[in-house]
């Protein structure tokens, strides 16, 4: 039994742009992540240090804003590695160009499709 699947070969104008690629994602990510370690890092230690409950909270919230903000800046700066390697990984393997005949049978097809939807209104 053979099955036959059509591949379609994406135009250049319906590829993304390599800056989209995990745009604002990582930075947002490791911001948060870093910060929420911070801040669970200075209560445990803080409840095992056995300090008050204004101390350990205090120390908690200032440790989850120094972490966010050193998350932001990691986080940036792996974007922007991210974003390099795609442009370069992109840049090296560039996209195959359409043979002719598959350009001329492209339009064969659509000019096939459009007679047979004007025979199928005037129907």
């Amino acid at each position: 039994m053979s099955v036959h699947l059509e591949t379609d070969i994406p135009d250049n104008e319906s590829l993304a742009d390599s800056s989209q690629y995990m745009a604002d994602v990582s930075t947002h990510l490791v911001s948060g992540v870093l910060g929420l370690m911070g801040f669970t890092t200075a209560l445990v230690v803080g409840l095992i240090a056995g300090n008050s409950g204004l101390v350990i909270l205090t120390r908690a919230l200032v440790a989850l804003f120094l972490c966010a903000i050193v998350g932001r800046l990691l986080g940036a700066v792996g974007e922007v590695c991210v974003r390099e390697f795609v442009t370069k990984y992109k840049s090296d393997r560039p996209q195959p160009i359409k043979p002719r005949e598959l350009v001329d049978l492209d339009r064969e097809q659509r000019v096939h499709e459009s007679v047979v939807d004007s025979m199928k209104k005037a129907a």
